[in-house]
Order: C-alpha cells, then structure tokens, then sequence
C-alpha cells in the first residue's frame, strides 16, 4: 500500500499555512550573462559588511566583490542576505535594488533577511553579505512563487530549460521560501519533473522575513533564480541528526501523523526503540527520519521534530509528505557525531572543487545554507579546506538540498547544504 498523506502545519512547527493566487516571473526569461567581458573564464568573490548604515553595508560589500573580481568580469547573479535588526524596513527593500545598480550590469538578484549570514572571510548576525558570479554564456531567470505549481514563465523559456539535459547543459537554482508557504515542497518537486537535471538549494526562512529578486522584495511565498550553462555543480550535505534502532516500514499515516510502523501502533513502537538505547544517546534530542523521495531500505532520510502522540497511539512530525511505504528510523542530535560527519563532508567538497586544476584563486565558488540551530564552524571549516573558494551564504530555518543523487531536493533540517559551481572542463 502506498498513498501519500501531507501534514497540516506549515514547513516550522506553529506556522499555519497560506497560500495565494499565482507564481509569476520576476525578470525577462532566460538572460544571458552580460557579454562585456572579454574572458570566458568564471570568477566569483564574496563580501561582508558591518557598517552600522544599510546603504554604507551595500556599497562596501559590493565595491570588495567588483575588486575581487576581474576587471573585465560582469556579474552574471549576485545573491544577497542581510542579518540583524538594525536596518530600517524601507531599507532593507530597496537594498536588492540598490546592489543592482552598483553592480551596474543588472546581473539576476536573489537573497533575503536572515538569522546569520556568510560571506568574505567570516559570518555575521548583524550585516550584510554579498555574493557575486560572473559566468560568462550562463542564461538566468528569476521568478516568484506563491502556489505549488510551476512558475508562470514563458513557453519558449520553459522548452529550453526542459531540453536542457539533452543539450548538455546544467541547471542550478536557488530558491528561497518564506515559513508560512506550505506548497514549497511541491515547488521543489515540479522543478525536477520538468528539469530531471537540476540541482537546486537553498533555505526557508522565517515568517514575515523580506526576500529578494531582482529589484523586488517580498515577505510571503518564495522566490527563485535559475541558471542553465555549461557548468557543474554540486551538492554536499552535513547531517546534525545520528540515526539509531532499526529501520521500520511506515504502513499507515493520516495527515501530518506517523500511525503505524511495520504494522504496530508507532508511539509504542518508538518508545520501545528509545529505551534500548544507550543511556548516552538517550539524553540527546530526538527526531523522525523519513525516507528521502526515491530513498533504499536503508535511506537517506529527511529528519523532522516529534510534534506531538496522539491518544491512538499516532505520532505527529513537522511537515513533512509522509509516503506509506517509506523508511523510517529515529535519529537523535548528536554534535560529536555531526562534526566528525562534516569532516568527511569537506573532504568531499576539496575533490568536488578540484582545486590542482584551478586556473586562479577564484574560479570555483561556493554556497552554503545552514541551519540556525547547528554548528556553525561549517563556513569557517570550509574556508580552512578551500581557502580559494569564494563562500557565501546564510542561516535559515530550513534547507533545500537533494539527498539522493540524481533526485529532487527536499526541505531539510538540522543540516549543512554546500554547493560548489565551476566551469565544466571541456566547456569553451
């Protein structure tokens, strides 16, 4: 038996849904980069700010990614996030547009207001950081979305994405949701039916949060930017949650409820698991693996928080698509185990980077979208491992990441997403 049940909650516990009328596009279809460049080569740089004035911010961070970059380099997409509370509002919605017109090439803008942000030689709460890409011959498209569906683009555009795979092309998004839109998942999942070859990150962040595209700013749904070229990218993610006890089948869910594991009422099922635990691995906070969509017997899961037990024995978890049929497996925050995890991790991230064939210090760049609640040495390990690779990125509530290769991205949590960009090597 398999049928697939959504939870009721909004992608944060407490967060109740909202939904609207549309999903539009927010920039003409499938820009090119800006030819001015006279290189083909791609270069990234990112910057930090902590000029106690928004506009001072801005422009600081900006003007230390354009003498990072080549002098010949236009950026292709710059990606934006503020933190703290010091900003005033008005501000901080006309800062998307302000970064744009510094940059000058009108280069797609993506970002938003978030718990910590990543960029230049550190990370902040109380900033701005920036992060720029030239990649020269790369097409970009921003959209915003405020339903489940496909963004309304145009035919044309959509054609071209869709062949993109065939044409050898990549397609990497970054997409960014606000808590209370309950249809992100389905976002993510429509991307990938329609592009089986995209890689798309990113975070949710929290309700009411400003986000960024283009020259726009928008406190509700989500907002994403595509990006087809002849590039590679990929994905590394750092899990907090250890899993324990054994794999079990869901064989019922109703809603957002875990009912029945492997035939058994799940809440005593679950307790049974708990006490044949450790004493050490009982003490630290537990959560509900899920098998990722596509996941084996044996996972990957998406890990969500324990909500609540119902009289029926059912248990309840943070919203999540519960699919009968899927693994599933307790998991308990364990830091000791997650540093040695993200360890491995970056190993994987200086292969993937591949750093002896680097053609200057900042031809591959990364992004990183972290948990708030998780260790946040990430982005300072990641600089001691690839101290040539430009990172950028945030803290948020929640990250997109795709946990099976190959497969669509899901709403995380209590993890690391890094992805790495670079120019394919035979690309011209």
């Amino acid at each position: 038996r398999r049928s697939r049940t959504r939870g009721v909650r909004g992608v944060v516990r407490g967060v109740s849904c909202a939904r609207h009328a549309s999903i539009e596009s927010s920039s003409s279809p499938s820009s090119p980069s800006p030819p001015s460049s006279s290189s083909s080569r791609y270069a990234f740089a990112t910057a930090m700010s902590r000029a106690p004035a928004l506009e001072d911010a801005v422009a600081e961070a900006v003007a230390e990614c354009r003498r990072r970059l080549p002098r010949d380099a236009s950026a292709t997409w710059v990606q934006l996030f503020v933190s703290g509370d010091a900003y005033g509002d008005d501000d901080v919605r006309q800062a998307g547009a302000k970064v744009r017109a510094l940059f000058g090439s009108s280069p797609a803008l993506i970002g938003g207001v978030v718990r910590a942000c990543v960029g230049g030689e550190g990370q902040t709460t109380e900033g701005v950081s920036i992060t720029a890409a030239s990649m020269p011959g790369a097409h970009t498209t921003t959209f915003r979305a405020t339903v489940g569906a496909l963004p309304a683009l145009d035919a044309r555009t959509w054609t071209t994405l869709a062949k993109s795979s065939a044409n050898g092309d990549t397609v990497g998004a970054v997409v960014l949701a606000e808590a209370s839109f309950s249809d992100v998942d389905d976002v993510l999942q429509r991307l990938h039916v329609v592009m089986p070859n995209s890689v798309v990150l990113g975070g949710v962040l929290d309700q009411g949060c400003v986000m960024f595209v283009d020259d726009d700013a928008y406190t509700e749904g989500a907002v994403g930017m595509l990006l087809r070229g002849d590039f590679e990218l990929d994905t590394h993610i750092a899990h907090g949650a250890r899993p324990v006890g054994p794999v079990m089948s869901l064989t019922h869910a109703q809603g957002g409820a875990v009912l029945e594991l492997d035939d058994s009422p799940a809440h005593p099922l679950l307790l049974e698991t708990l006490e044949a635990l450790p004493e050490q691995s009982k003490s630290m906070p537990v959560m509900l693996g899920i098998g990722a969509h596509g996941a084996e017997a044996g996972g990957p899961f998406i890990c969500r928080d324990i909500l609540s037990v119902g009289e029926s024995g059912g248990v309840e978890v943070a919203s999540v698509e519960l699919e009968e049929g899927a693994p599933v497996q307790l998991h308990v925050r364990d830091a000791a185990w997650a540093t040695e995890r993200a360890k491995e991790v970056l190993k994987r991230c200086v292969t993937s980077a591949k750093i002896e064939d680097l053609s200057s210090e900042n031809s591959v760049g990364a992004l990183i979208f972290a948990c708030g609640h998780t260790n946040r040495m990430h982005a300072s390990n990641f600089r001691e491992h690839l101290p040539n690779v430009p990172l950028g990125g945030a803290y948020v509530r929640g990250e997109f990441g795709p946990l099976v290769a190959g497969g669509a991205s899901s709403v995380l949590s209590h993890t690391s997403t890094i992805g790495i960009f670079r120019k394919r090597a035979n690309a011209r």
